[in-house]
């Protein structure tokens, strides 16, 4: 009877754990990782990354963790506006999704060393997003075109 209980208890754990992503998908729910970052809604992270998410491919000045990366994010928007975020695609397989993203933004600010161009440019990513049991982004593989930036504010030496 003992085991019964023990049992039942830990399948009711589970199911509370899981019940506030009911009826929303992993893919659905990773769009709050887009609008963090593309509309500075930082609070969104709160809602599909552990607080200890690991950045494999930090950006320059991004600290590791949830809160490093609601740190960095205004950092950006501060030399970034009319950010335009899109997601191309996104393929998921057991516990991994890949997704396929343009961003469109206007350099307004200084950005990896090149002062404000007020030229709109188009960027390229690829992430690898990497989910726990309860539907968490617990790492993340990234990587950003941002030679095509420095190609499209002419900062590439001639």
């Amino acid at each position: 009877m003992k085991k019964l209980i023990s049992i039942g208890l830990l399948l009711a754990v589970a199911l509370t754990s899981m019940a506030s992503f009911a009826g929303e998908s992993r893919k659905d729910r990773l769009m709050n990782f887009y609008d963090a970052f593309g509309k500075a809604q930082v609070e969104k992270l709160d809602k599909i990354i552990v607080k200890n998410w690991i950045s494999h491919d930090p950006n320059p000045g991004q600290e590791q963790g949830r809160e490093g990366f609601k740190k960095f994010i205004p950092l950006v928007h501060s030399a970034i506006s009319d950010v335009h975020w899109q997601v191309e695609e996104m393929i998921e397989e057991g516990s991994t999704i890949v997704v396929r993203s343009t961003m469109t933004a206007t350099h307004t600010g200084p950005l990896l060393g090149v002062e404000a161009t007020g030229k709109t440019f188009t960027i390229k990513a690829i992430d690898v997003h990497h989910f726990n049991r309860r539907g968490m982004v617990t790492e993340t593989y990234h990587l950003e075109d941002w030679i095509a930036y420095l190609a499209q504010v002419d900062a590439l030496g001639h």
